[in-house]
C-alpha cells in the first residue's frame, strides 16, 4: 500500500499535535509526606538556633555526618548547625 506525500504529512502533523497535547496534560500526585518524628537532642548538642524557620519547626536530626539542628522542607532536611 502506497500513501501519497500529502497523506504522510497529514499523519505526521496529527501525530505531532497529539503528542503535544499529551505532554501538556496535568499529572495527579499525592500530598508530600510529612517529616519523620524528631529525635531528642543529646546533652552535647549545640544550643537550638531558633524555635522555627519560615514557619517550620526546628528539630534535631542525626545525619551520617552527625547530629544537626535543622528544618524539614518538602521532604528534605535543611541543616542549620
Amino acid at each position: 500500500m502506497f500513501l501519497s506525500k500529502a497523506t504522510l504529512a497529514t499523519i505526521a502533523a496529527v501525530g505531532a499535535f497529539g503528542a503535544a497535547l499529551g505532554l501538556g496534560a496535568a499529572t495527579a500526585s499525592a500530598d508530600p509526606q510529612g517529616p519523620p518524628p524528631s529525635v531528642p537532642a543529646p546533652a552535647w548538642a549545640p544550643k537550638k538556633p531558633a524555635e522555627t524557620w519560615q514557619g517550620q519547626p526546628m528539630v534535631w536530626w542525626n545525619l551520617p555526618a552527625g547530629g544537626h539542628w535543622g528544618v524539614w522542607i518538602n521532604g528534605d532536611f535543611l541543616p542549620f548547625t
